[in-house]
């Protein structure tokens, strides 16, 4: 069920990049040219009932967060790298970072057999009146927009206190931590950093991305920053024959 790849995560966060910014522990290295981050400038996100927090403990005992994006009541989408090698993994449907509210814990998690894509499965469902859709489709060109969402870290590594956006600009085609397609953006008002992995890409109004690394370890304030958002379009069958959705 689960792709093993423990000695490449190890070596990634060595390597220094991180990307996987934690609500209430340290953040976790993402990896890369350099690594998954959190939202540097944007604007912060009116009310979003799909957006997810998910907390876990790896193999150094330490607690990390990552960012995930219901797709069913049972179903969160998210990164790879967040969930290989995680333990206690629980989901909170909270826009805060401070006050999180009751967690589900994840009972399931599935690596994808392409990229840095995952899908955790929730022990109890948690209904939402709707859900964001993926694209069936898309490919990667130049100049076109999209927004990003994340939890983590703000601009020189502040913690985050809650749900952010940005603006982006994709820029050409990228490789994502797995070597699998992703679409390189540039931020407009704002980029990704620590903590905003599994975060998605939306362009046209559809999930078209997941983010799997960023271009430098530390973005530092650079609202313009790049990252790589895997496409999940190339895997959209296994989302569905996995989910149902």
């Amino acid at each position: 069920m689960h792709k093993i790849f423990t000695s490449v995560l190890a070596g990634v966060i060595t390597a220094s990049v991180a990307l996987i910014g934690a609500s209430s522990a340290p953040a976790a290295p993402l990896v890369s040219q350099s690594a998954a981050p959190e939202i540097i400038g944007g604007t912060k996100s009116p009310a979003t009932p799909w957006a997810v927090q998910l907390v876990y403990k790896q193999a150094d005992g330490k607690t990390y967060s990552c960012t995930g994006i219901a797709i069913a009541a049972s179903w969160v989408l998210t990164a790879d790298h967040c969930v290989s090698d995680s333990v206690g993994m629980t989901a909170y449907y909270s826009n805060s970072t401070s006050n999180l509210g009751t967690g589900i814990t994840a009972d399931k998690l599935y690596n994808s057999p392409q990229g840095d894509v995952a899908l955790v499965h929730l022990s109890k469902p948690k209904p939402l009146s709707s859900y964001p859709v993926v694209a069936q489709s898309y490919v990667t060109k130049a100049g076109d927009k999209g927004t990003i969402y994340g939890y983590g870290k703000r601009a020189n590594g502040a913690a985050s206190d809650g749900l952010y956006q940005a603006n982006n600009t994709v820029t050409g085609v990228g490789i994502d931590l797995f070597s699998a397609p992703a679409i390189h953006v540039k931020g407009d008002n704002g980029a990704a950093n620590a903590g905003d992995s599994g975060g998605p890409l939306f362009i046209g109004g559809k999930i078209v991305g997941i983010l799997s690394l960023g271009d430098v370890a530390n973005p530092g304030a650079d609202i313009h920053a790049g990252a790589e958002y895997t496409n999940v379009t190339p895997i959209r069958q296994w989302i569905k024959n996995t989910s149902g959705v």
